[in-house]
């Protein structure tokens, strides 16, 4: 695995050992399934090449057997000046109990351990959707993050036109990461004036879409064009119904395969901060989504539609942000209650 590469001073044995646990407690079904395994891996061991903090073992340079709650909180404060945002530290950190956890109930391991040193320094998780992970960009933000995109794919280059496709269907949609990344040419219907999505869901349910805007479907054909995946004299595409939509175009793809979310998320984050937008997160886009629909239609129940929630309060959450809520209903309490000469 590559996070452990940049290590090679650590023990085979320990780098290993982090390895069968990312394995074990990872679904090999998921569809990040190699997203997790290389998180996991970092929180343990490292960035990698480059990277600006260093993972437990890797700043502690301890066995696990000699690991106490206070170089927990060691690493901890170090990770936080290193100004990693307190939701990643949180993660990082229970990832690290998380392995403790696994080795205490593996017999070869847990007799030479006295517990789980991160469980007295485990930090307070923070507040859910209080971070800049949460904020919705304003529509300005938005376009101008849309307009690098843009400016790149107009040069013909096969990532940017598959990026600029990507970010109009988050946008049109206000679906999750994944959702829209491992869409394969089967989830798609095209009609003449709509795409219909069918994506699978947070909860494993499956919704249909419908997108109206021709400029989503303009550039995923743009796309396909591009990448030889459709037929122009025909008009026609040239895929299967399990063929990927979204392909790797990087010099490390020895043949077609699936761009990951990881590749992608690294490719946006890197578009943003050419906008002039700092470390922006792709799920902002979906934040962005809620606020542009709950700032158009002024219902809540509309937004929840939309966002395919099924509990009304987390629409609320990604609401509280929102200043104006439309009137459409004081005109017609006042035709009821009002005298005509007063209303005048």
């Amino acid at each position: 695995m590559s996070a452990l590469s940049p290590y090679p001073t650590l023990p085979p044995a320990l780098a290993q050992a982090v390895q069968l646990w990312a394995q074990a407690t990872t679904r090999a079904s998921s569809p990040r399934y190699r997203d997790l395994l290389h998180d996991k891996c970092q929180a343990l061991l490292g960035d990698g090449a480059g990277g600006t903090a260093a993972g437990f073992f890797a700043y502690a340079r301890l066995l696990p057997h000699q690991v106490s709650p206070l170089d927990v909180q060691a690493w901890q404060a170090y990770l936080a000046e290193m100004q990693l945002k307190p939701a990643t530290v949180y993660a990082r950190v229970s990832r690290l109990s998380s392995f403790f956890e696994w080795l205490l109930k593996e017999p070869r391991f847990r007799d030479q351990l006295r517990g789980n040193p991160v469980r007295l320094a485990r930090p307070k998780a923070p507040a859910p959707y209080q971070t800049e992970y949460s904020r919705a960009l304003n529509d300005a933000e938005a376009r101008q993050l849309l307009a690098v995109v843009q400016a790149d794919a107009a040069t013909g280059s096969l990532a940017a036109l598959r990026d600029y496709a990507l970010l109009r269907f988050y946008f049109a949609t206000g679906k999750r990461r994944e959702e829209i990344i491992r869409l394969r040419w089967g989830d798609l219907r095209l009609t003449a004036d709509a795409l219909i999505v069918e994506a699978k869901h947070k909860g494993g349910l499956y919704h249909a879409s419908e997108i109206r805007d021709v400029g989503v479907k303009t550039a995923l054909v743009r796309y396909l064009k591009a990448s030889e995946r459709w037929d122009t004299l025909t008009d026609t595409p040239l895929m299967e119904p399990d063929s990927p939509l979204w392909l790797r175009h990087d010099r490390a793809a020895r043949r077609p395969a699936p761009v990951t979310s990881h590749g992608f998320v690294k490719a946006f984050k890197q578009y943003a901060r050419r906008a002039g937008l700092g470390d922006v997160h792709l799920h902002q886009t979906r934040h962005t989504v809620a606020r542009i629909v709950g700032e158009e239609s002024g219902s809540l129940t509309d937004v929840q539609t939309f966002l395919g929630h099924q509990n009304l309060n987390t629409t609320r959450v990604y609401l509280e942000r929102i200043a104006l809520k439309r009137d459409r209903h004081s005109e017609r309490i006042a035709r009821r209650l009002i005298d005509d000469d007063e209303a005048g």
